[in-house]
């Protein structure tokens, strides 16, 4: 990371990184999305809660199969997007060497009409999602890279937050995490295909309902965790079945730090 993607994700909390996944990188994860589109289901709404603003009339899509293990070469663009060397760099920094994946990767598919869900993290103990300052360098606890394999523009929906909250120490009015009262403090992040959004779980954050009726939100979201933690059921093993020496590591369950770690030029 350079000290504007330092700045940024201490300052807000999360960070868009543009461009990360080339024209033909995109093209290649959408046709897989929809070559297993049958392992695509929506679940029943309910994450908007009891929000007027945040209901929809479906809830969203998620895969039914973790996409790493598609046949080949539908997996390829997932592989790819799971030990990305902007992945390895963001998280050696933000997490520490021997971070591990924590859960996911996961879907979500939102078309026009899609809830959205209440806004939440943040804001109770948690000792797994955290953000501190420390011998210079922060570190965070559960952290996510979001893949956007399609444009977020300004008014659509989809991914928001209140920016800085990961370091706040005053709950926020339960109507504005309905956004039934605007303080003014919600954003909406726009992110263009191809782009990653990287965030810490600690940071308030939800999801409003999708508007665009040319186009689905479709993102890939990583679930990251400092190598001594989980926040989830740690896996009994990698299911890649022909993992390399990135994916084994970082399918590697809680740890001590130091004993795996990756750096960017091995990808």
């Amino acid at each position: 990371m350079n000290d504007k993607e330092k700045f940024l994700f201490d300052l807000n909390g999360y960070l868009v990184l543009e461009n990360v996944l080339t024209t033909d990188e995109v093209t290649a994860a959408n046709g897989a999305i929809e070559h297993h589109a049958d392992r695509i289901s929506n679940r029943e709404p309910g994450l908007a809660e009891d929000s007027a603003r945040l209901k929809g009339a479906q809830g969203r899509g998620e895969f039914q199969q973790n996409p790493l293990t598609f046949e080949p070469p539908w997996c390829d663009p997932f592989r790819r997007m799971f030990t990305h060397p902007r992945v390895i760099d963001v998280f050696n920094e933000i997490l520490g060497t021997g971070f591990r994946l924590d859960h996911g990767p996961g879907l979500i598919r939102m078309q026009h009409g899609t809830e959205g869900h209440r806004l939440h993290g943040g804001m109770s103990f948690d000792p797994s999602q955290y953000h501190t300052f420390q011998h210079g360098r922060m570190q965070a606890g559960l952290c996510v890279a979001a893949w956007q394999l399609t444009d977020v523009r300004p008014g659509d929906g989809g991914f928001a937050c209140i920016p800085g909250s990961h370091k706040a120490n005053y709950r926020p009015a339960i109507e504005v995490l309905r956004l039934e009262q605007d303080w003014g403090c919600v954003h909406q992040v726009v992110a263009g295909a191809g782009s990653v959004v990287f965030f810490n779980e600690a940071l308030v954050h939800g999801t409003l309902p999708w508007q665009p009726t040319d186009r689905e939100r479709r993102s890939i979201l990583f679930k990251f965790s400092p190598g001594f933690m989980a926040w989830g059921s740690a896996p009994q093993q990698c299911p890649i079945t022909d993992p390399t020496h990135e994916e084994q590591v970082l399918y590697a369950p809680p740890h001590r730090p130091g004993r795996t770690e990756l750096t960017g030029s091995q990808q």
